[in-house]
């Protein structure tokens, strides 16, 4: 009887001990695993991951094509008429560790942040160039403009 009831325990901590130092990693997204806020492994490929319970924290990145949309922008190009444009971004993280160093714990919500005003000032730049007409920017020469702005 005493030998079950210590059995028992030590059993429930080593079940708990393994499902935390487990990590799934879908085919969708891509891990990198922390401890203490220092990146300890990468993790770029589907499967089964192991890290160190209660010390390691993983966190996952989207592995797809991502979008991002900015709110519509008024510019005024060379001939004062005002236009309402709205413009979005397909983006793909391609490096996970230089992606978390220049954004740290912010994450998806700061890279959309800053992609949103650089994307707003390079079209207000393209567009609001001498010589951009209305006329232009609704012409096929759009897809010039459109390169200038990528």
């Amino acid at each position: 009887m005493r030998k079950t009831s210590l059995l028992i325990p030590i059993v429930v901590i080593a079940i708990v001990g393994i499902l935390a130092s487990v990590f799934v990693v879908d085919e969708r997204e891509k891990a990198l695993v922390l401890r203490f806020g220092q990146i300890k492994q990468v993790r770029n490929e589907p499967g089964i991951g192991f890290k160190v319970p209660f010390l390691d924290e993983v966190v996952r990145y989207e592995d797809r094509i991502l979008s991002l949309e900015t709110p519509v922008i008024e510019v005024t190009p060379a001939d004062d008429r005002r236009l309402e444009i709205d413009a979005f971004v397909l983006y793909r993280i391609d490096d996970m560790v230089q992606y978390r160093q220049a954004l740290g714990a912010g994450g998806e919500r700061q890279a959309e942040s800053e992609m949103g005003g650089i994307m707003e000032s390079q079209i207000r730049a393209v567009l609001g160039s001498q010589g951009v007409t209305s006329n232009t920017i609704l012409s096929p020469e759009r897809s010039d403009l459109m390169e200038q702005i990528r």
